[in-house]
């Protein structure tokens, strides 16, 4: 089951097998809001079974770093224009580059919001840069924190961009990157 706020996530706690976490999740969220609901729901059911979470991390790959970070800020401003998300957002002091982004997506401003996406909301919730990089970035702020990690190219970069992350990340694995 998908979920994004406490209560949907305490649902799924109660109720389903797993939850697929969000592209905006961070594993500050998951600490903060997404596993204490997990449990909180697991435990009204009754489940003694922790509840396992697949995750979806942003991962923008390029060899122009810079290049790897707009489509990275382009795929965040995509979630962030819309307030479902503002529990993660306001979490992380976000509230000020959301509004920004919102503004500009009023306005069919598509650079604007690309534009409002801080490095430090990059930085937080995705992997972006080389190849190199990005690993490093990987193994030291997302590594064990889901059951199942689901890299998470630009949505509307193109297979270009998700074979650039198979080509990133495969040096790690013997078998596929999920």
């Amino acid at each position: 089951m998908a979920g994004v706020n406490a209560r949907m996530v305490r649902a799924a706690g109660e109720v389903a097998d797993g939850l697929v976490g969000h592209p905006l999740f961070t594993p500050e969220y998951l600490r903060h809001t997404v596993w204490p609901a997990l449990q909180a729901g697991a435990d009204r059911a009754g489940h003694t079974a922790p509840v396992p979470v697949a995750g979806y991390v942003i991962c923008a790959v390029d060899p122009d770093e810079h290049h790897a970070r707009r489509m990275a800020a382009a795929q965040i401003a995509f979630y962030a224009s819309v307030k479902t998300y503002d529990a993660i957002l306001t979490l992380h002091g976000f509230a000020d580059e959301a509004r920004s982004i919102r503004t500009a997506r009023r306005t069919g401003d598509l650079e604007g919001m690309v534009d409002a996406v801080s490095d430090a909301m990059i930085d937080t919730i995705a992997v972006a840069g080389t190849p190199e990089q990005v690993r490093d970035q990987f193994t030291t702020r997302w590594a064990g924190l889901y059951e199942r990690t689901l890299l998470y190219p630009p949505s509307f970069a193109g297979p270009s961009a998700t074979t650039a992350v198979l080509d990133a990340f495969a040096p790690l694995t013997s078998t596929p990157v999920t």
